[in-house]
Order: C-alpha cells, then sequence, then structure tokens
C-alpha cells in the first residue's frame, strides 16, 4: 500500500468507478466475507447478508425478535458472530449461513458488545462491562474459558483481530478530560498495549488490512467523519475518504485492493467501495 498516499490525490478522478449501493437505515457494522463475495452489514438492529462489494441483494439473517447492532465472519465465511440482549444480560451467539438454528456461546449478566473472532476462529474478542468498566475480554470457543484481556480505568471498544491473530487493535478513551478516542494496539500473549494515535479527535472503528500493515478506521479529525488509513505502528496517518457526508465502518477486501464503507447522507445510509492503490 506504498502508494495509498498517491492514489488520494487523485481519488475525485477516480470517483466515477466507486460501488455504490443504497436504502439502508441506521448502519452500524460492515464485514467482508473471506471469500470476497459477501457483505455482511448490521442495519436497524438486524443483520443482513448481500453480495459484495456494497451489499446488494441485501436479506436478514437475524431472528425477528433479535436485536442486533454488530456481527462478524469466521474464518471461513459459513458462520458469524453477534450479541443480543436477553431477559438477565447478554447472549453471544454463532450463527450459520445454511439454514440452521443458531448455537449459544456465552450467557452473561453483563453487556457483551462488539464481537469479533480470531483469523483461526479459536477465539472471539469482545467488550464486556462485568466491573461496570468497559474492558476487552477473550472467549476460548473450544474450552469456554473467558480472559479478561485489558483492565484499565478507562474505557476499550471496537476490537479487530490482526491477521496473525495475535494484536487486537481497539479504540480508548483514555483521556476523559479531553473527551478523545484514540487508536491502540494489545499484544494478546502478553497484555502489552501501544498507542498508535494522541490527539484531540474521535478515532474509532480501527480494522486491520489484510496483510496486517495498515489499519483503516473513521476519524472526525478534518472537521467531518471520514475514512484514514495509519500504519500499524501508528505512521503514515493518511485520509481515505473526504467528503461532506459522514463516511463510517470501514471493512477491507480479503485481497486488501478495496475498502467497503458506509456513508451517510441526508436520504439515508449507502455503502460504498473504493480501490486502495
Amino acid at each position: 500500500m506504498a502508494s495509498m498516499r498517491a492514489w488520494r490525490i487523485c481519488w475525485v478522478a477516480l470517483l466515477l468507478g466507486v460501488s455504490v449501493q443504497a436504502g439502508f437505515e441506521g448502519i452500524t457494522c460492515l464485514d467482508w466475507s473471506p471469500a470476497g463475495d459477501k457483505l455482511l452489514l448490521a442495519s436497524a438492529g438486524a443483520l443482513y447478508l448481500g453480495k459484495a462489494p456494497t451489499a446488494q441483494g441485501a436479506y436478514r439473517l437475524t431472528p425477528e425478535n433479535a436485536w442486533v447492532t454488530w456481527g462478524r465472519f469466521g474464518p471461513d465465511g459459513e458462520w458469524y458472530i453477534y450479541a443480543t440482549p436477553a431477559e438477565e444480560g447478554y447472549i453471544l451467539w454463532k450463527g450459520f449461513l445454511e439454514e440452521r438454528e443458531p448455537e449459544e456461546l456465552l450467557s452473561s449478566p453483563y453487556p457483551i458488545r462488539q464481537p469479533t473472532v480470531s483469523p483461526d476462529g479459536h477465539w472471539v474478542a469482545f467488550v464486556g462491562e462485568k466491573s461496570g468498566q468497559p474492558d476487552l475480554f477473550l472467549l476460548d470457543l473450544e474450552s469456554g474459558k473467558l480472559t479478561r484481556l485489558t483492565a484499565t480505568p478507562f474505557e476499550e471498544a471496537c476490537p479487530d483481530f490482526s491477521p496473525d491473530g495475535e494484536t487486537l487493535v481497539f479504540v480508548g478513551l483514555w483521556n476523559p478530560d479531553g473527551g478523545s478516542w484514540d487508536l491502540f494496539t494489545v499484544d494478546i500473549e502478553t497484555g502489552d498495549i501501544q498507542q498508535l494515535t494522541e490527539d484531540p479527535f474521535f478515532d474509532w472503528y480501527p480494522r486491520f488490512s489484510p496483510d496486517g500493515e495498515w489499519i483503516a478506521f473513521e476519524s472526525n479529525r478534518s472537521g467531518l467523519s471520514d475514512i484514514y488509513v495509519v500504519r500499524k505502528d501508528g505512521s503514515d496517518l493518511t485520509p481515505f475518504t473526504y467528503d461532506e457526508w459522514r463516511d463510517a465502518f470501514p471493512a477491507w477486501s480479503p485481497d486488501g485492493e478495496e475498502i467497503a464503507y458506509a456513508q451517510r447522507k441526508p436520504s439515508g445510509w449507502v455503502i460504498l467501495a473504493e480501490g486502495t492503490y
């Protein structure tokens, strides 16, 4: 992605080739399937599945009585995870693209939010509030063991695994006085945390690129919410979109050549996909 910065200079010329799909309400999550042919999205409290890159022909996956705002594919693209409120707490589910009942993975009296699956399908990371403070947790899908990964006095959100499964990128509200959210990574084995951005802006919804070298995220550092990319060490922060609308929820294609994202206009949400080269 060495040409990312140069690509953005000529993005207006390439805009004619952008893929667009309209007609969604209240989008809160996007995820590109590992095979590259499907797009998972959360919209208006439900998960939908459509054709990549813009969710054409999307149809509902989750039950009518389930309120869902987040979902992620498993590594083979045949299953996905999501969490729903329950009568007493939250339930983490494993859903299937084939016609079969979803499988309950975890029932908790505490909130379960923004789950994501490791590349090998062994772990689920999510935001939990066991102590009343949003921290990151890891669930071993084989043993059912639950591990608390972060235990800070601040808030963490939006975890995403690196392609090698060794690191999570997330956002943290580590400066409550300033009220800004920054990007961090945490080493899953050691628990060591590295801060990638430190500024008065809101950085949100980070996603690792398929090669693990870049992170795409939403930020309001231009005065509006746009998509940015930054190297995994926090260097070479570069705008990917720049327009008058809110651009959010980036999702990389499996080959790293496109990023799909949601754009909010006065008429509603649309899904777009643009090339990274």
